[in-house]
């Protein structure tokens, strides 16, 4: 077997084809839609505890909208991941960010916890999206 698992997957089967560019660029600017959003969302929401102040109050409220949109963004990414037919890591990668720093926003909103959870969630969605990008996912013709 001279090529890549995924050509002779392809060989074996004539039903299954791989997918084209248009639809895993789309899919892959989806994903960095996702990582800007939880960015600004983290950046504007950067505080140490809780202070009472009316206008850090606001600036968490505002950045925990940002995040909630990054958070749905990336649940969208997530699944169409699965439809196109990636590596299931691939999938959980790209929902990392959605289920980490959504989630511990939702849950304690007023912490540095979502911003210590983002280091390891958003190089994963980078790692998901380099991997999507290099399988393209499959589909079948037949």
């Amino acid at each position: 077997m001279t090529g890549s698992g995924a050509e002779a997957m392809s060989r074996d089967r004539p039903s299954i084809q791989r997918r084209g560019w248009l639809g895993a660029i789309l899919w892959a600017l989806l994903v960095v839609t996702s990582i800007a959003l939880m960015a600004k969302g983290l950046w504007v929401s950067t505080f140490i505890g809780y202070l009472p102040v009316p206008g850090l109050e606001e600036d968490a409220i505002v950045g925990s909208r940002y995040l909630l949109g990054g958070s749905a963004a990336s649940l969208t990414a997530a699944l169409c991941s699965f439809l196109r037919g990636h590596p299931h890591w691939v999938t959980a990668c790209v929902a990392a960010p959605a289920v980490l720093v959504g989630g511990v926003a939702l849950v304690e909103p007023y912490t540095l916890l979502r911003h210590l959870v983002a280091v390891v969630a958003l190089p994963a969605a980078v790692a998901g999206m380099i991997g999507g990008l290099l399988n393209r996912g499959y589909r079948r013709t037949g």
